[in-house]
Parts: C-alpha cells; structure tokens; sequence
C-alpha cells in the first residue's frame, strides 16, 4: 500500500473530507470514478456545479499529485491523472495516522479510550476480539 502523510484531520466532516478539502475530495471522487482523467475533463464536470477557474482545478490535482494521492502522466501536451490511492487505502491511511498519532501523544491511554468508547453490544466486543485473535495468527 502506498502511504502518504495525512496533515490536517477534520473528525466532524463525513469520509474523505476528514483529511481532505471539499475540493479535493469532490476531484478524487470524479478521478476515482473515472479511473484515468484530464484537468479538462475534471473542470468540465465541476463547472457544471459551481463556478471555478481551470487553473484552480489544475492546481488542486497538481496537489494531489505531491502528496502521493494521483499520479500523473504527460500524454502530449497535458497530464492525464490516475489515482495513485484507492479510497479504501486512503481511509486505511487516515486512519492508521490518526490512531498512530494518538498512541505516540497517549500510550496505553488512547487504546483504552477506544475501548471505552465501544458500545455495550456484546457483538462490536465479539468483532473486536476476533479481529484480535486474527491479528495475533498473522504475527
């Protein structure tokens, strides 16, 4: 899995948007769907939603880019972007840095926060375990 550093973390915002801007997350959507996309083609579908300058989108996926989330190519004149994440590796990735981020400044503390804030449902504490059983065969 390709890793890249997630900088801000919004926990009130809904998937993606937690580490990502509306409109990088609204550009990684249309990548994603697409599989392979121009500025042009990226700009074209989010104007057609709000008025917003080429240059902007251009810029934004350049962004992506640096950050290891697309990966682009030139193809003649202009870049073609891929993503270089799938979403599920993305949220994968925020949330490894989030939980290795509250360990590194808690300890022991944050898993004991995670677990107090479990329901009380005996099938969540059931999944859990397995999980954990699982984990310790792979090691």
């Amino acid at each position: 899995m390709k890793r890249f550093k997630v900088i801000n973390f919004r926990p009130s915002e809904l998937g993606i948007r937690k580490v990502l801007g509306d409109l990088e997350a609204d550009i990684m959507e249309l990548v994603w769907q697409k599989g392979i996309a121009s500025v042009r083609e990226i700009h074209e579908i989010l104007e057609g939603n709000r008025a917003i300058a080429y240059t902007t989108v251009m810029t934004v996926m350049s962004r992506l880019s640096d950050k290891g989330i697309l990966e682009k190519e030139l193809d003649g004149k202009h870049y073609l972007y891929k993503p270089a994440v799938s979403k599920e590796e993305l949220s994968q990735t925020m949330f490894t840095s989030v939980i290795n981020g509250l360990k590194s400044d808690l300890g022991s503390q944050a898993l004991a926060f995670f677990v107090n804030s479990l329901s009380e449902d005996d099938s969540t504490l059931d999944e859990l375990e397995r999980l954990i059983q699982e984990k310790r065969k792979r090691s």
